[in-house]
């Protein structure tokens, strides 16, 4: 099953398809604290990112597969603010 969906917890494994989309928006829909699991996940639908994307559940387990881990997981992380305003410390003095 590509779509195992626990109490606050939702696995994705394998190819997940369209086809589990709408349940797992319903689920992101009514579990607070939502975390995501993707570690055996070697496909993902556009529409599930999406989703993902969109109601921003933590990540429990980062996906093992290399396409998803390089090419999605940085979309997925939550932006490092905290660098990103130390290096706009920079003395930034022209003269």
């Amino acid at each position: 099953m590509a779509l195992e969906l626990r109490e606050r917890t939702a696995v994705l494994s394998e190819a997940v398809t369209v086809e589990e989309v709408e349940e797992l928006v319903a689920w992101l829909r009514r579990t607070p604290e939502a975390r995501v699991d993707l570690r055996n996940c070697n496909h993902l639908h556009t529409a599930a990112f999406q989703a993902i994307l969109a109601f921003g559940p933590k990540l429990s387990a980062t996906p093992v597969d290399s396409f998803l881990t390089t090419q999605l997981l940085p979309a997925l992380e939550p932006p490092k603010a905290a660098e990103h305003e130390e290096n706009d410390d920079d003395d930034g003095d022209a003269g």
